[in-house]
């Protein structure tokens, strides 16, 4: 491990320099171009959809983000293994990206959670230096400190979160592990991959500004040799020798090969800082170990499964309660609500000898004068 420190201080900055390997990847050039073109044609289904049917259209629309997203995994898994010097098909960089996608998105959901928890921590502390007489006091120590740490973690977002979870889920990580490399790299070499990204994109933008110059220079000498032979698109007035020739079509043809000469000029400089994100992530984790943070993320990950679980078992409790207080309380009604039995009726008293009616206090018979028991 020390050698690998060793080489990783020797070595500096100046891999950054293979970022632009990119444009010899004919494989993920290719990628770019079917990428964009399935990703275009979904759009325009979806938007063509969206006037028949919204519901289909918004689904369509997510449907050309996930696509968008597949290809542009697809990209960075060929860069990936290019600067790994493992090469990769076509179609095996294609089913890589449609089954690792999700792990880009559950990464960025994790990274989203953790800034939503440090800003909601701040609120806290915020509040707390409401507090009457101390607060001014509290603020003042607490407000420069607030502001250091969130100012570190949108830099850690910014320059590790978002950029190198990518080129770690390409490299076949899961989330949890992607996860773990992030707080690794934030910890131990935060400032090295702040200085590397800042390069990179000077690089890129140094290459950005001659291939801007050479589609400029072309584009201003070909637009001039056009209006040469009488094809002036983008001018106001058509000779009249051409008037009918339909050169209304070459405005639409002109605005199309504009629009196409800006893509393909955002091609290079678009792989060139995939390509250099992959390297940035290989030479910041090269020589650490992640093995305890990820077991710390397990843990973690395994307590709040615990306390989830004993949350729906204690609502489920509860549910259980309510409901069967609810069921008592519908039986009870009905019995509550009945109507009391009336009392069983007296046998009427009769004569011993003649079986004549008697009333309840008649010692004698009206009818035979035998003397009856009371």
């Amino acid at each position: 491990m020390e050698n690998q420190e060793k080489t990783y201080r020797l070595q500096g900055f100046s891999y950054l320099i293979r970022a632009t390997e990119a444009v010899t990847n004919w494989r993920a050039i290719i990628m770019v171009c079917l990428s964009g073109v399935a990703t275009f044609l979904v759009v325009m289904l979806a938007g063509w959809l969206a006037t028949k049917a919204v519901f289909l259209g918004g689904l369509t629309a997510i449907l050309a983000c996930i696509v968008g997203l597949i290809g542009y995994s697809a990209v960075g898994i060929l860069l990936m293994r290019q600067a790994q010097e493992q090469p990769i098909g076509l179609v095996d960089a294609i089913l890589q990206a449609t089954l690792t996608v999700h792990r880009l998105l559950g990464v960025a959901l994790l990274l989203l959670l953790i800034f939503i928890g440090v800003a909601l921590v701040a609120l806290l502390l915020l509040f707390v230096c409401k507090i009457p007489g101390i607060g001014p006091l509290l603020y003042s120590l607490i407000f420069p400190v607030l502001a250091i740490v969130i100012g570190i973690t949108i830099t850690a977002m910014f320059y590790v979160g978002f950029p190198l979870a990518a080129p770690a889920v390409w490299e076949g990580n899961s989330v949890l592990k992607t996860v773990a490399r992030l707080i690794g790299v934030v910890r131990q070499r935060l400032l090295t991959v702040v200085i590397s990204f800042v390069l990179l994109a000077l690089i890129v933008w140094l290459l950005s500004s001659v291939i801007f110059f050479i589609l400029v220079s072309g584009y201003l000498v070909a637009t001039g040799l056009s209006a040469k032979v009488g094809i002036t698109a983008f001018a106001g007035n058509v000779p009249a020798v051409f008037a009918g020739a339909g050169m209304g079509a070459y405005t639409t043809a002109a605005a199309f090969a504009t629009g196409l000469l800006f893509i393909i000029g955002s091609i290079v400089p678009a792989l060139t800082f995939i390509n250099g994100s992959c390297l940035v992530y290989l030479q910041a984790v090269d020589g650490m170990e992640f093995g305890q943070t990820e077991q710390k993320l397990q843990e973690r990950v395994a307590e709040a499964k615990r306390r989830a679980q004993e949350a729906r078992d204690r609502a489920q409790e509860k549910l259980n309660e309510a409901k069967a207080a609810r069921t008592s309380a519908q039986t009870a009604e009905p019995q509550a609500a009945a109507p009391a039995s009336p009392p069983a009726a007296e046998t009427p008293r009769r004569c011993v000898h003649c079986a004549a009616p008697l009333a309840a206090d008649d010692l004698f018979c009206g009818e035979c004068g035998t003397q009856n028991p009371l």
